[in-house]
């Protein structure tokens, strides 16, 4: 039986729901049943936003069960640290490189937990974990809004998706308003050049 069971993780304003239609779309076009749940509800701009996207022939249940996930995709750096309990052992970590500190913690002097340390502790679970520039790329192509679509981009890239990556595209097409689709390809397209493997 085919399947992956994937955790999206970010802060909000980061289009990680936007991330999860794309991806349900393309699962659809490519024949697959697909089960999307947010977890944590709408958050804030700057909130934690947690979505799990389960695709396969057939999907009973919409939540991603702990220790289950075969990949997180994290447009923040220390929110993967926030979904690391979904991953399977062996699994796939795909992170952007993209940091933004919580207000609270600056102001109450907590440490931030950098690429690096994160990195360290993802590595107790992971077998692969690929980091991507995905904002630096998204702002040379004049869409700062579109390192959502870079990193699935990149995710694509990996090996590890099942979804074609022709129904990827049909399906940034069907999700975003005719004038920005294109750049949205255009985001994922250089995504899909911008995996480095750090594990």
């Amino acid at each position: 039986m085919t399947r992956i069971n994937m955790v999206l993780s970010g802060v909000g304003g980061q289009g990680i729901l936007t991330l999860a239609a794309v991806l349900g779309t393309a699962a659809i076009l490519d024949g697959y049943d697909v089960r999307i749940s947010e977890v944590h509800g709408m958050a804030q701009r700057g909130g934690s936003v947690i979505c799990h996207v389960k695709i396969g022939d057939k999907i009973n249940s919409p939540l991603v069960m702990e220790g289950s996930a075969d990949i997180i995709i994290s447009l923040e750096v220390s929110e993967v640290l926030k979904a690391l309990h979904y991953l399977k052992p062996g699994g796939t970590i795909v992170v952007s490189s993209f940091e933004l500190p919580p207000p609270l913690s600056m102001i109450r002097g907590l440490e931030y937990p950098h690429l690096d340390k994160v990195i360290d502790g993802a590595k107790r679970v992971a077998s692969e974990i690929y980091c991507v520039g995905a904002y630096e790329v998204a702002k040379k192509i004049g869409s700062p809004l579109s390192a959502n679509m870079v990193i699935l981009g990149s995710t694509w890239a990996t090996g590890k998706l099942i979804l074609s990556k022709e129904s990827l595209i049909k399906a940034i097409a069907r999700n975003f308003k005719e004038n920005i689709a294109s750049m949205n390809i255009k985001a994922f397209e250089e995504g899909a050049k911008m995996v480095k493997r750090l594990l």
